[in-house]
């Protein structure tokens, strides 16, 4: 029984090294992504000298049930992290979609109008047939 302890002791130990490792790397820049992993070691501490002194009670118990569920929350805080979708950007298409079919007829129709509209009607003074000429140049180009 003690033999078992002790290994226990001696993994609740590796795990507490590794994780303040982890919250050293993840948290010198300061942001502190992962949250309060230092309480969370000091309560592994706490259980590693539960083992040792082989005091196990339910206090004990319950204390790494909370270890436990804080490590798994970080785990899926980190892989969430990592799956984040980022916003891509994706660089503009020139896509010409032309109809010269539909480009004819409209062209057709506008030269039919124009030519309508050419047909002035005798009353206008030489001021607004001027006009009308210029205006209809400005159509053509």
């Amino acid at each position: 029984m003690s033999e078992e302890l002790a290994r226990m002791a001696a993994q609740q130990e590796a795990l507490r090294n590794e994780l303040q490792q982890l919250s050293n790397q993840e948290n010198k820049d300061g942001q502190g992504s992962l949250g309060n992993l230092d309480q969370l070691a000091k309560q592994m501490e706490q259980t590693e000298k539960d083992l040792v002194n082989r005091k196990l009670s339910q206090e004990t118990i319950n204390r790494q049930e909370e270890i436990l569920t804080r490590l798994l929350e970080s785990e899926k805080a980190e892989r969430e992290r990592e799956q984040d979708e980022k916003r891509q950007s994706n660089e503009a298409q020139d896509n010409m979609f032309r109809n010269p079919g539909q480009f004819e007829e409209y062209k057709k129709l506008k030269m039919k109008e124009i030519e309508l509209l050419k047909t002035i009607p005798p009353g206008l003074n030489a001021f607004y047939k001027n006009l009308v000429n210029y205006y209809f140049q400005t159509l053509e180009n």
